[in-house]
């Protein structure tokens, strides 16, 4: 019998192990594998090249399908700022299936309930369990935050930020104030991605009496407020995306990106000179 060399253990390792679990047998000979109805023994590295093929194919594929979707599916526009991608993803008055995020966070008040716009859409595609889950913590004071389970095979936190006080008022600085402790949150869980509704029907008291000019200032505080608040908030975070559900904010959230990433970079070349 031939002495195996050392760069043939592993592959001998791996041949063993695909026999156990196949419950297959055989013996080792000049470095081939005689198996029991093959004329032929088969060298072990070829073997070992199937198994490993075998393994990786599923992660390579993973791979190639991720690079895939983002291609095919990619957000209406981004800016980057501190290692932090901000992307912008537009779906009218339904979840974007497309922007897989690990997390995301929907507008409540104090008492925690998921029943008004973004949150209601969340809740609907899954999120009852983080519902049931802060209906034992709540109410919470405005500004606060809570993060619950996710949506099985979806995202894996959802994470409820109180924006109202108890008479179901806000302003621009509690809205900040809660999505900075909601992404606060994130850093806890190692949350790199996450999906943050706008806001902007929230700004509004009265969205059946309100002109465009309005609607589309308002839209604008909404815009720069989230962007502010997402930078500021200094979280783990790699990529927050914002998810306009109203279309006729997609051009307003534009425009205000392409100034927001403007002013940052005009500021950080400063900083540097």
């Amino acid at each position: 019998m031939k002495r195996i060399s050392l760069r043939h253990a592993m592959p001998l390792l791996l041949v063993s192990a695909l026999f156990a679990l196949s419950g297959c047998t055989g013996t080792v000979y000049n470095d081939r594998v005689s198996i029991p109805g093959l004329s032929e023994g088969i060298y072990t590295h070829y073997l070992a090249q199937a198994l490993l093929f075998g393994i990786l194919q599923v992660p390579v594929a993973a791979v190639l399908l991720w690079i895939l979707w983002r291609v095919i599916f990619p957000p209406v526009y981004r800016v980057r700022a501190k290692g932090l991608s901000i992307e912008l993803w537009v779906s009218q008055r339904k979840f974007p299936w497309a922007s897989l995020s690990q997390a995301v966070i929907v507008p409540v008040g104090p008492d925690l309930k998921m029943v008004f716009g973004s949150a209601k859409i969340v809740r609907d595609w899954g999120a009852n369990r983080a519902q049931y889950e802060a209906e034992e913590v709540a109410p919470l004071k405005p500004g606060d935050a809570f993060i619950g389970s996710g949506a099985r095979y979806r995202w894996n936190h959802t994470v409820l930020a109180v924006i109202f006080d108890e008479q179901k008022r806000t302003n621009p600085e509690l809205l900040t104030k809660a999505l900075r402790n909601a992404i606060s949150k994130l850093s806890a869980e190692e949350v790199t991605s996450a999906l943050i509704p706008d806001l902007t029907d929230n700004l509004i008291a009265q969205t059946n009496w309100i002109t465009d000019e309005q609607r589309e200032e308002t839209a604008r505080t909404s815009a720069r407020m989230m962007l502010d608040a997402i930078v500021s908030a200094n979280s783990d975070l790699k990529v927050a995306r914002i998810w306009v559900f109203d279309p006729r904010n997609r051009d307003i959230f534009v425009e205000e990106m392409e100034k927001w990433q403007d002013e940052y970079n005009a500021k950080t070349a400063v900083q540097s000179a």
